[in-house]
Order: C-alpha cells, then sequence, then structure tokens
C-alpha cells in the first residue's frame, strides 16, 4: 500500500469510516509482527508487542498530530513497545538470575534441616512483616509455587512492581538473615 493509499485511509477512519480502520490495523499488524519477531526472536511475544502497538494506536491515532507521517509514528509506537519488552525481559532476566543464587537453595534446601536457620527465618518475617507485608506474602506465594503472573493477579500488582517487592523483599530477609535483625 502506498503511502498516499495509507494517508488517505487514514483520514476516512478519522472521519469515522470503520472499514477503513480495520483495513489500517489489518495492513500494519502483519507488518508489525514481522518488525517485532527480527528485533526480538520470539514469535509469541512478537505477536503481542504488536497487538499492544496497535491497541495504542488505535486509541491515540484520531487525536494525534502527527509531525511525521501516520506510517512513520506508528512505527514508532512499536519501537517504544519493543523497547519496552526488552527493558523488562532484561529485569526478568536479572531477577530470575538472582532467584536461582545460593542464597535461595540455602534457604529453601537447607530450612528443614537446620532447625537454627529456621528459627531465624522465623524471627526476619515476623520483622519484615512490621515493615511490608507484601514482601513477606511474595516470597511466601513463590516459595508456594505460584508464577508471576498469578502473584501479581493475587495481589493486584503490576509487574514491574511485583519485580520490585520481590528484589526489595529477597534482600531484605538476605540482609537480616545475615544480621540477625533489619
Amino acid at each position: 500500500m502506498s503511502q498516499v493509499a495509507l494517508e488517505s485511509l487514514l483520514n476516512r477512519a478519522i472521519s469515522g469510516d470503520e472499514k477503513a480502520e480495520n483495513e489500517i490495523f489489518h495492513f500494519l499488524f502483519p507488518r508489525f509482527k514481522r518488525f517485532a519477531k527480527r528485533k526480538i526472536q520470539e514469535d509469541n511475544e512478537a505477536e503481542d508487542i504488536a497487538q499492544e502497538a496497535c491497541l495504542t494506536i488505535l486509541e491515540k491515532y484520531k487525536s494525534e498530530q502527527f509531525s511525521v507521517s501516520f506510517q512513520a509514528w506508528s512505527y514508532g509506537v512499536l519501537k517504544m513497545k519493543i523497547g519496552n519488552y526488552l527493558q523488562k525481559s532484561n529485569v526478568r532476566k536479572k531477577v530470575m538470575t538472582d532467584c536461582n543464587d545460593d542464597s535461595r537453595g540455602t534457604l529453601e534446601g537447607q530450612s528443614g534441616n537446620d532447625p537454627d536457620l529456621k528459627r531465624r527465618m522465623m524471627h526476619c518475617i515476623k520483622l519484615m512483616m512490621k515493615k511490608n507485608h507484601r514482601y513477606v506474602r511474595t516470597l511466601n506465594l513463590i516459595h508456594h509455587g505460584y508464577t508471576s503472573g498469578e502473584i501479581t493477579s493475587k495481589m493486584e500488582i503490576s509487574l514491574s512492581n511485583y519485580y520490585s517487592i520481590l528484589s526489595n523483599g529477597r534482600n531484605m530477609l538476605r540482609k537480616c538473615l545475615e544480621a540477625g535483625r533489619l
């Protein structure tokens, strides 16, 4: 589709033509998906990112004053969605690496065999409950095998907030176990 044809569709869509709006998104979505897949190498994630970008464009295109062409603006939206995904992905990788370090193995694997460690953990958990109960609840849900998606749903928090709570809670628990106090 040429730039002129796309701009014509855009003008019709802004005027309320739903068919033109559908054509725009049927045009953009497969291109967005291919573009995202080249950037992140994950087919399912690329499709999600393409859908998110299309939804954002759908919400904003009627009120947007384009300083560049609609197509350039829409690809800018897609690039921001990809950047957000990559940033979150890097945070997730760091948190998951932290979750798999030696201290976690010590806490889960040896606490049942070491009564002193178990006593210190209970002491630290009580102290943490006084500071911020979300830290303890998050760690407990992880211990019981809930996924990050299930935890964010149960606690009604965003994924980035979950990772922040998880990191702070683990650091607080580690510090308390080492020092005996918060």
